[in-house]
């Protein structure tokens, strides 16, 4: 990468971290900047995000005159009890998610977190396989009901729908659990042969 920024150096570098971020922002760029400016700066540009951790970690310091030994320990005991007592993190958070425009969009990604309620939009898809297959379902009984009815010995006044009203009555009123099974047509003695082929019949 490094490689590759040397040798493109006026297209990828830049002056300023201004600079950096309206060049990220126009797209097919990456801006390589201290995390606490990222985190800053992601604050108040949603367009903007952070990808991957950090690169590496480095702390701040504050230079003292050589020397200054009691200076620099009660600096460093300052700083400590600063942190220890959670002073920094408070700044942190009041200059950072809450002063000049920060927490804008911590506030925007939980409003498009939120889930919405389906609707009959969102489920009327199930209702509409729901349907197709009773449908389908029913029409395959009726099918196989009248296949059924053509093999059986009936009365000849007896229509097929006739015979249908009938099955649908004794279903949907519960009839009694004990039925009279339905009785195949007899077979003459020609049909008997052609359908047992090499057999033939008794005398």
């Amino acid at each position: 990468m490094h490689k590759f920024m040397i040798k493109h150096a006026k297209e990828v570098f830049v002056s300023s971290n201004t600079e950096g971020i309206e060049k990220v922002k126009k797209g097919n760029y990456a801006y390589l900047m201290e995390a606490t400016s990222i985190e800053y700066n992601t604050e108040r540009e949603c367009n903007l995000t952070q990808i991957g951790g950090l690169l590496d970690s480095k702390g701040y310091g504050i230079a003292v005159k050589k020397g200054k030994r009691k200076l620099r320990n009660w600096l460093t005991g300052g700083i400590l009890r600063l942190q220890q007592d959670g002073v920094l993190h408070n700044i942190k958070e009041r200059w950072w998610k809450q002063k000049k425009g920060g927490g804008i969009c911590t506030q925007t990604k939980k409003a498009s977190g939120t889930v919405n309620e389906l609707g009959l939009g969102n489920v009327g898809g199930v209702f509409v396989v729901m349907l197709l297959g009773l449908f389908l379902s029913a029409c395959v009984a009726v099918a196989e009901f009248f296949w059924f009815q053509r093999k059986l010995r009936r009365d000849p006044e007896m229509s097929l729908f006739k015979l249908l009203m009938r099955e649908l009555k004794y279903a949907v009123t519960c009839g009694s659990s004990s039925k009279s099974a339905p009785k195949l047509k007899t077979q003459s003695k020609d049909e008997a042969t052609n359908a047992f082929p090499g057999y033939s019949s008794l005398q």
